[in-house]
């Protein structure tokens, strides 16, 4: 669904969370609607749009390489595989994980972070979805991702990957991984490699009816397994501005020096009017007592 007012796209994210009492739901924003749903590592092993998709063992091929040069890179000691992933993952390297949020304004930030093209959230219904810690001890590195694998594999159904390391933008963004086996089936429009929930489209009624200012008007559908929600890139900048009341603003996702430098490089830090200050050559104040300590 596309929304058309500030109003309309916090009311979604509303009745999609009240729609049924004890369903969990995990949250991916992105800025550009016509972006599809990919892991990094998956959208570096695509080629040509053209050809098939890579399989579950080009993916899982790759994976165990990246693993392994990792290792000996002297990454990962006494981590599990899962473990190492993540942490590969959090610092930037192509990974089958993708990030989500438990917090939809998080990831709502994230579908409206950038001004000219529509951006979207996605909600994903992970009730069923086993959650795997990374810190769990197992009796070789490589079976706790092995496991989590097979299970998905076995399903259909992805799982949720919560590390015991966070990095403190992770932490700040409430973030967690969602990923799986690559379906052999068919899967959700606009979603590749991944094992997401869906199952055939409620209907414009039915969607009308569970967004609808209408308080929970009836006709609305049992369950969304899945749901992308469209904002308008008109719409951004006043869903930014409401969001701040919200304590989501650019210093508050992305809190650390990284995310400093590159708010800095684009000139969304204030440097004018700049402050005063004294040259080196003539901060007397500063110098202090010159003698040699003794």
């Amino acid at each position: 669904m596309s929304v058309t007012s500030q109003d309309q796209a916090f009311r979604a994210i509303t009745r999609i969370v009240t729609l049924a009492a004890g369903r969990r739901y995990v949250w991916h924003g992105c800025g550009d609607s016509a972006t599809r749903i990919r892991s990094s590592l998956l959208r570096d092993l695509i080629i040509d749009e053209a050809e098939p998709l890579p399989t579950e063992l080009e993916l899982r091929r790759h994976e165990t390489a990246i693993l392994r040069e990792a290792r000996e890179w002297g990454l990962g000691v006494g981590a599990s595989d899962l473990a190492l992933l993540a942490e590969l993952h959090q610092s930037g390297v192509p990974t089958r994980l993708l990030d989500v949020t438990d917090n939809p304004v998080t990831a709502l930030w994230f579908a409206c972070e950038r001004d000219d093209e529509a951006g979207v959230l996605f909600a994903f219904d992970v009730t069923e979805s086993p959650t795997y810690g990374t810190a769990e001890p197992s009796a070789a590195p490589e079976w706790s991702l092995r496991h989590a694998l097979a299970v998905s594999a076995k399903t259909g159904a992805p799982f949720l990957v919560r590390p015991a390391r966070r990095s403190e933008r992770m932490q700040a963004q409430e973030g967690l991984f969602l990923s799986g086996a690559v379906p052999v089936g068919a899967a959700p429009a606009g979603a590749d490699g991944l094992p997401l929930p869906f199952s055939d489209p409620p209907g414009k009624e039915r969607l009308a009816n569970l967004f609808s200012p209408a308080e929970r008007a009836a006709g609305r559908p049992t369950r969304l397994p899945f749901c992308a929600i469209v904002i308008p890139g008109r719409m951004k900048k006043k869903l930014r501005d409401h969001l701040v009341a919200l304590h989501r603003r650019r210093s508050t996702v992305y809190p650390d020096a990284a995310g400093f430098r590159d708010a800095l490089r684009d000139g969304e830090v204030a440097l004018h009017p700049l402050p005063e200050a004294v040259s080196a050559y003539d901060d007397v104040d500063a110098v202090g007592d010159l003698r040699p300590a003794r």
